[in-house]
């Protein structure tokens, strides 16, 4: 399925973030979360996946509006948000922790 903003999935980094409780937007248990999960790996987890995406830095988190993160926009279609997230969290936590940093 070709890429559609209107209708794709939102990735926001809150989504990933080791430090925020459920109740400040992380979606996934800790073990595939990161600390300050970024917009360009977040990104390459969906290009690692052979997703459609776009990068918009000019989002902000509804939890958090006054904080400008920016969220990946991903192709809907091809998995549901709930299948995309844990494999995306695979993707960063693998990325971190082949840099030294966990």
């Amino acid at each position: 399925m070709a890429y559609d903003p209107d209708v794709a999935i939102t990735l926001w980094p809150e989504y990933f973030d080791i430090n925020r409780t459920r109740s400040e937007g992380r979606r996934l248990p800790k073990e595939l979360c990161v600390q300050n999960p970024d917009l360009d790996i977040i990104a390459k987890g969906a290009m690692i996946l052979d997703l459609e995406y776009e990068v918009r830095e000019d989002m902000s988190y509804p939890k958090a509006p006054r904080a400008q993160h920016g969220c990946v926009k991903v192709e809907k279609g091809v998995m549901s948000k709930t299948e995309l997230l844990p494999k995306i969290g695979e993707i960063l936590v693998s990325n971190q922790s082949g840099n030294g940093r966990r």
